[in-house]
């Protein structure tokens, strides 16, 4: 039981973590999507090791009980030998001279069998042979070779029906084709959900960033805080853009406010809003409250 429990656990996280590295990477949180990788790779070494080891300890039990088994009882119940061939090297017998009568023996009928042989087919006739020739004879070629004109008789071809296999194969077929679209079409979102695509930016709009900033155990306030978080994520906008204020402007109790010039896209805030809510200082989160697009 413990051991199946064991095993579901580490299916679970290894879903789990699968689940949270594609919701990262969507929201271009690298820190986070890196320790959901970590998890996703350590559940995978460890259902694979499990699994490993359950089937080394069977092979190993197996051999056990294979080299367990007592093979005494089988000797113990085993008749007595028996030399067949005594007779060959017991001097008491008075049989050694037998092998040589024998084989004098052996040489004398293979000679007579040689000269019957012979005689045999000196005086024969091939009866037999021409008896079986005459039986093939309806069998024998015709006159005029194959040649010779005959009529032919033409068998319908029966219509093909297709069976089972066919059915089954075009299934698999099918299966296999669904399969492959929808892992390419899989990859295709996800590829496009983290691609860093080139937004239309209205140059005289400007962007009003709303954050909250929590710490624990910084030497750092929250105003620095907050400025530092600002400043380690900027670059990710992957242009220039200016603050309308030389530091966030606070407005309540950790929370704070930027006014960038000019606007940024869709694809540029949801990378912004990423890094600012990623792990990016240590012993501290941040969490965007709002991002509001403000047109003269």
């Amino acid at each position: 039981m413990a051991r199946r429990v064991g095993s579901a656990l580490g299916i679970v996280i290894l879903v789990t973590s699968a689940i949270y590295l594609l919701v990262y990477l969507y929201r271009w949180e690298w820190n986070r999507a890196l320790i959901a990788g970590l998890f996703f790779v350590s559940a995978e070494v460890a259902v694979m090791g499990t699994s490993l080891l359950r089937r080394l300890r069977r092979i190993e039990q197996k051999l056990d009980d294979a080299s367990a088994r007592p093979l005494a009882h089988l000797r113990n119940s085993a008749p007595e030998p028996k030399d067949r061939f005594r007779w060959l090297h017991d001097s008491t017998t008075h049989m050694n001279v037998f092998v040589p009568v024998l084989l004098g023996a052996g040489v004398v009928l293979s000679v007579i069998a040689h000269g019957v042989e012979r005689l045999a087919a000196g005086t024969a006739r091939p009866t037999l042979e021409r008896g079986l020739a005459n039986r093939l004879t309806a069998l024998a070629l015709p006159q005029g070779g194959l040649l010779t004109p005959t009529p032919v008789q033409v068998l319908p071809l029966r219509a093909h029906r297709p069976g089972h296999r066919t059915a089954n194969r075009l299934f698999v077929v099918a299966v296999a084709v669904l399969g492959a679209l929808g892992t390419f079409q899989a990859i295709d979102l996800i590829a496009d959900a983290t691609q860093t695509r080139a937004d239309a930016i209205d140059h005289s709009s400007s962007l009003e960033l709303t954050i909250q900033v929590k710490t624990k155990g910084r030497g750092a306030g929250e105003a620095d805080t907050a400025e530092a978080l600002w400043v380690a994520c900027r670059g990710v906008l992957n242009r220039h853009v200016d603050t309308m204020t030389d530091h966030p402007e606070r407005l309540a109790p950790g929370v704070y406010r930027l006014q960038i010039q000019p606007a940024v896209g869709s694809h540029a805030r949801r990378r912004l809003e990423g890094c600012l809510e990623d792990s990016t200082i240590d012993r501290s989160t941040g969490r965007v409250v709002s991002m509001v697009e403000v047109r003269p």
